[in-house]
């Protein structure tokens, strides 16, 4: 080999090792939070407002994270919420799931089960039919991820 081949494949193996951390981690869905919120409710985490009428039950410690019980409830009129959204903060995709509510519903509750990768905040967020968001957060300590 000699040296003008070797400085070719020399920095070709640099710039893959410099660049494709970063498109790997696009491809397979990685995000913030924060980007997860603005992309999918065109809202900060900031403009959410935690609110005791709702109720997030999940467990303290999952002992697998491939099977983590979750339910929203809240005794808002149902006409009053649009759909209810789940996020799992550390999870390489944030977002679970979407449900969209109607009066037909009778009342604000969904139960589901969910993968986490680790220990994380769950997220459980309303958005009203007024445009605001009100939300209910608990940690989740999961001892085996599930995500992988």
């Amino acid at each position: 080999m000699d040296r003008r081949r070797f400085l070719q494949l020399s920095t070709v193996s640099i710039l893959s090792l410099t660049f494709a951390p970063g498109l790997l981690k696009q491809s397979f869905g990685a995000s913030k939070l924060d980007e997860e919120l603005q992309k999918r409710l065109g809202v900060s985490l900031s403009q959410i407002k935690e609110s005791p009428e709702v109720k997030l039950q999940a467990p303290t410690i999952a002992e697998s994270g491939a099977n983590v019980p979750v339910s929203v409830e809240s005794d808002i009129p149902v006409d009053k919420v649009d759909s209810v959204w789940i996020f799992v903060d550390n999870n390489p995709v944030p977002w679970i799931t979407d449900i969209k509510l109607s009066p037909m519903n009778g009342r604000v509750y969904f139960a589901t089960r969910i993968k986490m990768g680790q220990t994380s905040n769950v997220r459980a967020i309303l958005k009203m039919k007024d445009g605001s968001y009100l939300m209910a957060t608990k940690e989740v300590k999961v001892t085996v991820g599930g995500c992988g």
